[in-house]
């Protein structure tokens, strides 16, 4: 279903279409009045939200606040900081050729574009992108993940209240409703989701040629190369994977040590920081987040038995630590598995969930060419303290991002892009790329007629004229 007046999504969309053609969205002052408004969700709504995801998908308000919260809320700050410049035309040089003349490019609103989040993020994968389209000065129809009913129920209620209730709409409901959407003329759809149904979405947004932007996530690899404090080096890969009960489209997916000792070292760094983090008993811990849905929670089990029981030309990995899980409430612990094969199970699929295998090889140069063998992920992730490796991970790795001794922390600055390519989907985001995403750069050229410089490439001899000007250019 669709809010608004009218029943159909059809409606809402010429509404919006209409309210857009009027130019009202143009403006810095409503540009920044919406972005305020954006703003004033936090101030009034906070517990709301934190409560709407407890009980959705089982995050914590800590959590919630640094996962959720925070990025957003540095989008807003980001790009109230800088929309004056953002908006300011960009002047080109002419030829002399071509002189008196004005050449440059303004940013100008796209019209009405789509968003549809994610449930691994159900706040922040909408309002995120959310701050480049309202910035940009669009009309927005919004999709929330249908795995996440009560935070999508009370964003489509609260969002009109803050943003000019002609300016956006919300649409809820499944795989239905996500069609009907994509079935729409939209000026820009942005998708965050798995690849298959991001395939899906790309070929029916193809029918309109809508562009679309798409977040679809990937098997993004740690490498451990070296290391001097290994405590350190634990919490950053524990965080990074099992904050949100792993379930991050760029959190860390599998880790790949060079050498049993480094292996060795890392795995107990990891589960010192698990036990530090969440206690003895994770279950119990409000800090560790639950599984989606119990499907899901059944289908990491399944991956975990598959992979230390083995297959045929693959050997089976060890358990080392957690493994415990409660299907009916969407609970598994954090999980480590040691000596995961390549061929193993949990190598062949995103698994998106608190389970980290450790694959073991000899040199750091196996190690890149086996993650560069995978699917471009949307992260890459290095630990060395050696300044040659890190400057080689750099140019070679194939990722979205290049992240070194850190993990996920490239997420939450408004200043550095969020790059998608290959198998994690295409397009540029956040900050100032997120404005650019929503924005046509139309090229404006004026001439004065009281002196006419184009007259000698008239006819009927254009080829002296054009000559006259490539001399003066």
């Amino acid at each position: 279903m669709t809010t608004g007046s009218h029943d159909t999504l059809s409606a809402r969309i010429v509404e919006l279409k209409a309210f857009a053609a009027t130019r009202a969205t143009h403006s810095r002052s409503f540009r920044m009045d919406q972005l305020k408004g954006l703003r004033e969700v936090f101030e009034d709504y906070t517990e709301d939200i934190q409560d709407a995801l407890w009980q959705d998908i089982g995050k914590s308000a800590a959590q919630t606040d640094q996962t959720e919260f925070v990025p957003v809320k540095d989008e807003i700050s980001y790009a109230m900081l800088h929309l004056t410049d953002w908006m300011e035309p960009q002047p080109r040089s002419i030829p002399y050729g071509l002189r008196p003349g004005k050449a440059m490019v303004k940013p100008r609103p796209l019209g009405v574009v789509g968003i549809v989040g994610h449930w691994a993020h159900p706040f922040y994968t909408l309002l995120a992108p959310l701050v480049g389209a309202v910035a940009a000065g669009n009309c927005m129809v919004l999709k929330p993940s249908m795995h996440a009913p009560r935070t999508a129920k009370l964003l489509g209620s609260i969002l009109p209240e803050y943003l000019n209730p002609r300016s956006i709409v919300t649409v809820t409901g499944g795989a239905e409703a996500l069609d009907e959407l994509v079935a729409q003329p939209l000026d820009h759809l942005f998708f965050t989701g798995s690849e298959s149904l991001g395939r899906h979405v790309y070929q029916r947004a193809a029918a309109q040629l809508t562009p679309v932007t798409l977040q679809l996530g990937g098997k993004s690899p740690v490498i451990v190369v070296d290391g001097s404090d290994w405590k350190t080096i634990g919490r950053r890969i524990a965080y990074g994977k099992f904050t949100n009960a792993g379930q991050s489209l760029v959190s860390p997916d599998y880790l790949i040590a060079v050498g049993y000792d480094v292996a060795a070292k890392v795995q107990q760094g990891v589960i010192d920081a698990i036990e530090e983090f969440y206690g003895p008993s994770p279950g119990e811990s409000k800090q560790f987040g639950r599984i989606i849905t119990a499907q899901h929670t059944q289908r990491l089990v399944d991956l975990i038995r598959a992979t230390t029981k083995g297959a045929v030309g693959a050997t089976p990995a060890r358990l080392v630590h957690g493994g415990k899980y409660n299907i009916e409430s969407a609970f598994l612990a954090p999980t480590i598995l040691a000596d995961v094969h390549p061929n193993s199970a949990i190598m062949q699929e995103q698994i998106l969930g608190p389970v980290l295998p450790i694959l073991v090889v000899d040199t750091y140069d196996e190690a890149i060419e086996f993650a560069n063998s995978k699917p471009t992920a949307p992260a890459a992730y290095l630990f060395s303290e050696r300044r040659r490796i890190r400057k080689d991970f750099m140019h070679r790795i194939n990722a979205g991002a290049a992240v070194m001794n850190a993990t996920i922390i490239q997420t939450v600055l408004p200043s550095l892009p969020h790059n998608f390519t290959g198998g994690a989907g295409f397009g540029t985001w956040g900050g100032h790329e997120s404005f650019r995403l929503f924005s046509q750069y139309r090229t404006h050229f004026y001439k004065p007629t009281r002196l006419d410089t184009l007259q000698a490439a008239y006819p009927p001899d254009p080829t002296y004229g054009q000559r006259m000007i490539d001399r003066l250019k």
